[in-house]
């Protein structure tokens, strides 16, 4: 990072979150004084809030938030200080995202779950698998007389293997129980995966079904990468995700899809029927769309053994901040 200047904007971890913030003050490591927003030097004595013995021989800035009361103004060291670049926006969105998703206890949809247990998440009823197939039809929420006339969300229905079912049952008694995590980065991830199908499908389809193919698994790569903080980890993950983005396994161009493996990817196919009942999409798209999905899980169920990945235990520390 380029030498930082009293007066200058940047980003600042506080907490979890990453915040614009203002440099006020400065004082270099090797500095007897401070440095103030007139770059004139201050006496340390003078900052009731600087504390001398922790920030001796360290350089340190006295930031101020944005929007926020002065009186959470604080030192902080260099590593609580980003670049203001996209990069770094990338993070502080992603992390205000994950954060938005736990503040109103939305939990992954899993539908697979209710198979086995009742007792699995209860997060996004629209998506919940019932038998061979998963349908939106059954859990719209009650309308009002007023809102009669709206039009009725679609009937969406995906053919899920019994299989690809059972792993996801797997997957959620794996960390919700025995609090395990998927080991990350995973060796075959999302992005892999959907090119190896690719490459396997468009074997048996003419150029301008390729295409569709094409646009089909281009869109749910992006749809995973903007869904996966918001939509398919569990509380438990959430540290996982957050740890993965600070010390930048995933960046903008190193997207959750190339970090993420198929246990995710399957938590967002069982969810798509109660997806894509919400969206304005035509019937004749529809069908095409989950007519790919089905064959995209046709693919998984044959090679599971060859995606799937290692659950690990956390350390004991982990275990203790992501249960808060």
């Amino acid at each position: 990072m380029a030498n930082l200047k009293p007066n200058q904007m940047v980003y600042a971890y506080h907490g979890p979150l990453i915040y614009e913030a203002k440099i006020l003050k400065m004082k270099n490591a090797k500095d007897s004084f401070i440095l103030n927003a007139d770059l004139q030097q201050e006496p340390l004595s003078q900052n009731h809030k600087f504390n001398a013995q922790k920030w001796e021989n360290v350089t340190c800035y006295y930031l101020h938030y944005q929007g926020w009361n002065s009186k959470w103004d604080e030192w902080v060291g260099i590593d609580r200080i980003l670049e203001i670049n996209e990069e770094n926006k990338f993070k502080k969105q992603e992390l205000e995202q994950l954060t938005k998703r736990k503040r109103v206890k939305r939990e992954p949809s899993v539908g697979a779950t209710d198979l086995a247990s009742r007792n699995g998440p209860h997060g996004n009823k629209k998506a919940k698998a019932n038998g061979t197939s998963a349908s939106s039809s059954n859990n719209s929420a009650p309308q009002s007389s007023k809102s009669s006339t709206k039009k009725q969300p679609v009937v969406v229905n995906l053919t899920f293997p019994p299989e690809l079912k059972y792993l996801l049952v797997n997957d959620w008694q794996y960390i919700t129980k025995d609090k395990k995590l998927v080991d990350l980065p995973t060796q075959h991830n999302v992005a892999d995966i959907l090119h190896d199908y690719k490459i396997w499908r468009s074997q048996k389809l003419q150029a301008h079904q390729i295409s569709i193919l094409t646009e089909i698994l281009q869109g749910l790569e992006v749809y995973f990468d903007k869904s996966l903080s918001f939509l398919l980890l569990y509380k438990y993950e959430n540290l996982q995700y957050l740890d993965l983005l600070k010390n930048n396994t995933i960046t903008q161009d190193h997207t959750q899809a190339h970090v993420y493996g198929v246990e995710h990817l399957l938590r967002l196919l069982v969810s798509l029927p109660g997806l894509i009942s919400q969206t304005t999409m035509d019937a004749l798209s529809i069908n095409v769309l989950v007519s790919e999905v089905e064959e995209l899980l046709k693919y998984l169920k044959d090679r599971i053994s060859d995606y799937q990945n290692e659950y690990v235990y956390m350390s004991p520390q982990y275990d203790s901040l992501a249960r808060v």
